[in-house]
C-alpha cells in the first residue's frame, strides 16, 4: 500500500473510526468465518439436523416405565391402606414406519450438511466481491486524486497561457471545468470507499461499523485450461449436493409411505406388586405378550396406494431436477471459464493502453508546453489518458471479479 493510497485512506475513514483496520485476504475469510450470521445460521441448522438424526433412534430402544401408587377405600368393607407397584417394559421387534423415519433423518442431515456447504461457497463469493470492490475502491481514490493533479495542473498551464495571449478563452474555462469535473469524481471516490467498506463489514458480519482497509492488489491469476473431462469439478460442487440430498429425502419418503404395508411387531413384559407396605413384596403378578398388527383400510394399503404414487412423483420430479441442475452446472463452468478467459486477456490489453496513453501524455505535455502542439489535440491525448487510467482500472476489477466466478463455479468453499 502506498503512503498516497494511505493517506488517502485516513482522509476517507469517518472522523470518530480513526485508522482503518488493514486486513489481508486469509484474515478477511476468518473474521468472516466467526462473525458471519448466515454461515452462523446454517452451522445451527446442520446441528439441529444431527440432533434429529440421533434422535430419530429412539423408536428402537426399548422402553421401560415404572410406577408406584397408594389408594385409600372403604367402598367394600372396613378403610384399607393399598399400595401397588409396577414396572412394564416394551420392545417394537418391527417397525418400517421407525426405519423410514431414521433414514428420512439421515436425508436431512445430509441435506443440512450439503446447505452448509453451499453457504460457506456463496459466502466465499460475496466475501471475495466485496473484498475486490474494496481494493478497487482504494485503487480508485488515488488513480482520482492523480487525475485531479492532472486536471489541475493542466488548467493552470492553459490559463497562463491565456493570461499570456496565447490561448483563447474558450479553451481556459474548458481546462477549468475539466478540474471542477475532477474535484467532483475525487469526492465521489471517497464516497464510493466508505460504501465498499460498509459493504465488506457487513459481508464479515461485524456487530458494529468499523472501518477497514483491503491489503493486495487486483491482478488475477492465469486461468487455467478448460478440463476435458469437467464432470469431476462439476459434482464437487455444493448445490448439485443438495439437490442430490432432495433426491435421498424423496426416496425417504417412498419408504415411509410403503411402511403401512408392513406390519408392526411389538412385545411387552409387566411385573406388578400390591400390599399394605410402600414397596409391597407379596401378592405380585405379571404378563406378557407380543402383538402383530396390520391396518387394513383407514391408513392401510388402501390409502398407502395413493401415498406411494404421490412419493414417486416427487421422487421423479427431484431426479429431474437434479438432472437440471447437473446441465445448468456445466453450461455455468464452461461459461465462468470463458468470461475468465477474457477478463483476464482484456486486463492486458488495457495495461498495455494505458502505458501507452501515459507515455503520450508526457509528450503531449512536453509539446504543448513548448508551443509544438495546438491545444485540441494536447486535450484529445491527456483526456485518452485519464479514460485509460479509469478503464485499466475497471478492466483489472472485472477479470478479478471473473476469476471469483470461476471459484464459485467450481464450487469453493470459504476457506478454499
Amino acid at each position: 500500500m502506498t503512503p498516497a493510497l494511505w493517506a488517502a485512506l485516513l482522509l476517507a475513514a469517518p472522523s470518530h473510526a480513526g485508522e482503518p483496520r488493514v486486513l489481508t485476504w486469509p484474515e478477511a475469510i476468518a473474521a468472516a468465518r466467526r462473525e458471519n450470521p448466515e454461515l452462523s445460521s446454517s452451522r445451527h441448522a446442520a446441528a439441529a439436523s444431527r440432533q434429529s438424526y440421533l434422535g430419530s433412534y429412539d423408536g428402537l430402544l426399548p422402553s421401560l416405565s415404572l410406577s408406584n401408587g397408594w389408594s385409600d377405600s372403604n367402598s367394600a368393607g372396613p378403610t384399607t391402606n393399598h399400595w401397588d407397584a409396577s414396572g412394564t417394559l416394551g420392545m417394537s421387534l418391527l417397525d418400517m414406519g421407525t426405519v423410514a423415519g431414521i433414514r428420512r433423518a439421515k436425508a436431512g442431515l445430509d441435506r443440512a450438511g450439503a446447505n452448509l456447504r453451499l453457504a460457506a461457497a456463496t459466502l466465499r463469493f460475496n466475501l471475495r466481491r466485496a473484498f475486490l470492490q474494496l481494493l478497487q475502491a482504494q485503487e480508485n481514490l488515488e488513480v482520482s486524486g492523480t487525475i485531479h493533479g492532472i486536471r489541475k495542473k493542466s488548467s493552470e498551464l492553459v490559463r497562463l497561457r491565456y493570461d499570456s495571449g496565447r490561448e483563447s478563452k474558450g479553451n481556459m474555462l474548458r481546462a477549468a471545468a475539466q478540474a471542477l469535473q475532477a474535484d467532483a469524481d475525487l469526492a465521489q471516490a471517497g464516497r464510493d470507499l466508505g460504501t465498499a467498506r460498509r459493504t465488506l463489514v457487513r459481508h464479515l458480519g461485524l456487530a458494529a461499523y468499523e472501518a477497514v482497509a483491503a491489503a493486495g492488489n487486483l491482478s488475477p491469476a492465469e486461468p487455467p485450461e478448460f478440463p476435458k473431462d469437467p464432470e469431476p469439478l462439476i459434482s464437487r460442487r455444493p448445490d448439485l449436493e443438495v439437490a442430490a440430498a432432495q433426491v435421498r429425502t424423496a426416496e425417504t419418503g417412498v419408504g415411509s409411505a410403503r411402511s403401512v404395508l408392513w406390519p408392526t411387531l411389538s412385545s411387552r413384559y409387566s411385573r406388578a406388586v400390591a400390599g399394605r407396605d410402600a414397596f409391597p413384596s407379596d401378592r405380585y403378578s405379571w404378563t406378557a405378550g407380543a402383538t402383530l398388527s396390520l391396518p387394513v383400510f383407514g391408513g392401510g394399503p388402501t390409502a398407502a396406494y395413493r401415498d406411494i404414487r404421490a412419493a414417486t412423483s416427487d421422487l421423479d420430479a427431484a431426479r429431474e431436477d437434479l438432472r437440471a441442475a447437473r446441465a445448468q452446472a456445466a453450461v455455468e463452468l464452461e461459461g465462468a471459464w470463458s468470461d475468465y478467459a477474457r477478463a483476464a486477456s482484456q486486463a492486458k490489453v488495457q495495461a498495455a493502453l494505458l502505458e501507452a496513453a501515459r507515455q503520450r501524455g508526457e509528450e503531449a505535455d512536453i509539446r504543448y508546453a513548448s508551443g509544438l502542439l495546438s491545444y485540441d489535440n494536447w486535450e484529445i491525448i491527456s483526456t485518452d489518458r485519464v479514460v485509460q487510467e479509469r478503464q485499466a482500472l475497471q478492466a483489472r476489477l472485472n477479470a478479478a471479479l471473473a476469476e471469483a466466478a470461476w471459484d464459485r463455479a467450481l464450487g469453493k468453499g470459504l476457506e478454499e
